[in-house]
Order: structure tokens, then C-alpha cells, then sequence
């Protein structure tokens, strides 16, 4: 990772890890390889953040929670003139939208406060920037109701993951009589989306004997879905969930990609569409809720399908039983996805976007001195998934590990918050899922 002190650069970090830091700062660092952009790839963390930011113009902080270094950090980068840029791709800056998070977690009330003051923590930081950027135009609604400028950057994809989505879709595996419906859950919060498709699976289990259902992940069953379950125990299948490196082979076993999202959720409404395009990339075709991201990429009946109501889960369902409706929606979901959310074209968008940003602020001459991309469209070119200079090192995702996250909070949070997360961490080790209440128990605030 070039961490090389150099000025005029665009440093961008974040506060956490998984899959929501590789899609929002490790993709959008290589968008800035392509468009040849100086640029600084960080963690919230790192023991040279200080000079990271010394070095940088425009600084883009992705759920990055406000404490006393971040305060001192904007400080000095608005003393001299720079851009802060807030990033989100979930609704964790409204304390509002906790109560709808349908998570078993949040049956632990050390973990309610914690995460609360995270929220808290993310709403200052948010308001201490000069402006926003997130994935989907349900998160710029929310980010204008607070009265700072806000631009869309959508999720993409990266060239790892064409590569190993390539790899996958080449050597995927057929299932003759059988037509796999699959569902990754890449937290336990989805019990409640899952449940708009359990009368559509019913019935459909019933009328096709070679439909069966594939879990992956997290996703953990309520009472009436063990019934469920226990009845149609041969048609469902249970994998565990697996590193984002080997998701493509366990989705390229799938004839149907399911994405049901609860329409009247704030939290859920603001998620992207990765899911569509993630089974995209290994030629998958996607039944999805009408939420804003899912209608922004599916064009219904063409490249996926969109389900409002149990009678419109069944109906997609069945037409997906047809095989060749499934490699006619498969393929041009996949040409689309090629299309539109491949690293130049996200490239161009980035760039598009951040100087729009700097016209918008007070940072107008760092538009024609770092902003100028120094490569031509490659629009309607082959994308060539092997450029590897561009790739992230795979260790970039090893850091910070718990001991550098713990170290970290108890230099800048406090010796209880400390013992707090250590308490979450064991308990999660010795009962991994608290009792679950029913969505229907859950109050509303």
C-alpha cells in the first residue's frame, strides 16, 4: 500500500472492518488507481494517520466515529483548507433507525449502549464534515434532511472480485433436476426480509419437487420457520458463511438469487443493491424487494425481477422454474453489471463526483491540480480482470485486529468502553445468539 508522504492526495480511511470497509474505502481506493489519482489508503487506527492527513487535500472518512484525535485531525485539515468528506453506505448516523434493526445481538443491553453511542459518534462526525457521500439515493434523502451537501457513489464491484467471480462462473457446477434458490445473510439481522418469501417457498415446494432452498450465512430461523424447515427438510440446504473470496463459488451453485428487503424499514430501504449485482457477476439471476436500489438496477422482467407481495414472489419464482428464462435474465443481468458497475466506469463517476465536490466547497484549485484523471475511456473495451497492480493485498484486511481495535479505544474512548467490548466479544463466543424476540414484540420509539 503506498503510504509514501506526499501532498495534493485524497486520503481515504475507515473506522471499522468487513465488507462494508473493502466496498466503501478498499474499492473506491482502487477507482483511484484507475483514474491514476494520488492517493492514501488508511484505517482509523493506523499509527501514521496523523501524517496520512498532513499529507492530504480532500480526506474521505467512512463510519469513522468522532473522538478526540478525529476532532484534532479535522481541525487541522480545515486550518489549511481541505476537503472532509463523511461516507456511509447504512443509516447508522439516525439514532432514530436502531429501533428497526431486527438483530438477536441486540438482546444484550451492554451491546444496545454501545452501539447507540457509535451512532451518536457517527452523527458528529457527519456534521463535523463539509459534505457526504453514500451508496444510494435513500441515504442522500436522509443525509439533505440534516442540511449537508450530499453526492451518490454507488457500491462496485473490484477486479478481485470479477476474478474470482470469473473463476467461479467458468467452473460452476450443474445440478441436473434441480433448481437451487439461494439467500446470503451476511449478518443475522434478516430474519424479518426473510419471512416475505416463506408463503411463496411453501407453495412453490409444493408444486416443484426440484426447487430447492439454499442458506447461506447467518440467517437464523424463528419458531415457525424450524416448523417450516422440519417440513420441507429435504428441499433445504444450511452452509455456513464464508470469506467474500470464496462467496462467489458457493453463489454460482444457485439457479435463483433471493433479496428480500422489508419495504417500510428506514434501515433496510437505505441498503445498496449488491446482492443483485454480486450474482450477477456469476451469471445469477435475482428476484429482489422494490426497494430505491433494487428499482435504480433492476429492470423488471429483463436483467432480475421485483416482488412486492407474497403473490409476486411465487409469480417470479415460477417463471424462474423455466430455464431458459433464468439464462436469459442471468446473462443480461451480467452484461449490465459489466456494464455499469465495473472500475473504470465507477472510476469516472468518482472523479465526476469529487470534483463536483470541491466546486461545491472552498477547495476550488485542487480541481485542475489533483482531480484531472490521466487515462482514456474505456467504455465498450473488454474489462481485463488480471490487472493486479491494482489489486488490495489481501493482509490490508487483517488490520486492525481486535488487539489494535482494543488499544486503539482505550487511548481514545475510555477504559470501561474496553471492558464493555471485551464483555460483547466472550459472550458472543460462549452464546452466540441471544433468545430472539419476535419483530412483532419489538417497540417502536
Amino acid at each position: 500500500m503506498d503510504l509514501a508522504n506526499q501532498g495534493d492526495s485524497i486520503l481515504i480511511f475507515s473506522g471499522v472492518r468487513g465488507d462494508t470497509r473493502r466496498y466503501r474505502t478498499m474499492h473506491p481506493y482502487q477507482q483511484m488507481g484507475v483514474a491514476n489519482l494520488r492517493r492514501q489508503l488508511s484505517h482509523l487506527t493506523h499509527p501514521q494517520l496523523k501524517t496520512q492527513f498532513e499529507n492530504a487535500d480532500i480526506v474521505i472518512l467512512h463510519r469513522v466515529p468522532m473522538n478526540s484525535q478525529v476532532e484534532k485531525l479535522l481541525a487541522c485539515l480545515h486550518a489549511r483548507g481541505g476537503l472532509a468528506i463523511y461516507d456511509a453506505d447504512d443509516l447508522i448516523f439516525d439514532l432514530d433507525a436502531f429501533d428497526w434493526i431486527d438483530s438477536p445481538d441486540f438482546q444484550d443491553p451492554i451491546r444496545v449502549k454501545l452501539y447507540k453511542e457509535d451512532m451518536l459518534r457517527y452523527r458528529h462526525t457527519l456534521e463535523a464534515c463539509d459534505a457526504a457521500m453514500v451508496s444510494t439515493d435513500f441515504l442522500a434523502q436522509q443525509v439533505r434532511k440534516l442540511h449537508k451537501p450530499v453526492w451518490i457513489h454507488r457500491n462496485a464491484f473490484s477486479y478481485e472480485m470479477l476474478f474470482y467471480s470469473e473463476q467461479a462462473r467458468m467452473n460452476r457446477q450443474i445440478h441436473p433436476g434441480k433448481v437451487i434458490i439461494g439467500y446470503a445473510s451476511g449478518t443475522p439481522t434478516h430474519q424479518k426480509d426473510f419471512n416475505l418469501v416463506r408463503g411463496a417457498l411453501e407453495n412453490l415446494f409444493t408444486r416443484y419437487p426440484q426447487a430447492d432452498l439454499c442458506l447461506l450465512g447467518s440467517i437464523k430461523m424463528e419458531a415457525d420457520w424450524e416448523q417450516f424447515k422440519n417440513k420441507f427438510s429435504a428441499h433445504i440446504q444450511m452452509r455456513p458463511r464464508v470469506p467474500w473470496r470464496q462467496l462467489p463459488v458457493e453463489m454460482a451453485r444457485w439457479d435463483i438469487n433471493l433479496a428480500p428487503l422489508i419495504m417500510d424499514n428506514p434501515f433496510t430501504q437505505s441498503k445498496s443493491e449488491i446482492k443483485y449485482m454480486e450474482a450477477a457477476l456469476v451469471q445469477v439471476p435475482t428476484i429482489a424487494s422494490p426497494t430505491d436500489a433494487f428499482q435504480f438496477a433492476i429492470r423488471p422482467g429483463e436483467n432480475g425481477f421485483l416482488a412486492a407481495n407474497e403473490s409476486e414472489w411465487l409469480d417470479n419464482l415460477e417463471a424462474m422454474m423455466h430455464e431458459d428464462v433464468r439464462k436469459q435474465v442471468g446473462r443480461l443481468a451480467l452484461e449490465h453489471v459489466l456494464a455499469n458497475y465495473n472500475p473504470e466506469i465507477r472510476a469516472n463517476q468518482l472523479v465526476e463526483v469529487l470534483n463536483e465536490m470541491c466546486r461545491s466547497g472552498q477547495t476550488q484549485s485542487l480541481v485542475e491540480k489533483i482531480l484531472i484523471p490521466t487515462y482514456d475511456s474505456v467504455e465498450g473495451e473488454e474489462i481485463n480482470p488480471s490487472k493486479k497492480s491494482l489489486w488490495i493485498k489481501a493482509n490490508e484486511e487483517d488490520h486492525p485486529t481486535l488487539i489494535e481495535l482494543g488499544i486503539y479505544n482505550l487511548r481514545y474512548r475510555s477504559l470501561w468502553t474496553l471492558i464493555q467490548q471485551v464483555w460483547i466479544f466472550f459472550r458472543r463466543l460462549v452464546a452466540p445468539i441471544f433468545p430472539y424476540r419476535h419483530p412483532s414484540k419489538i417497540t417502536r420509539t
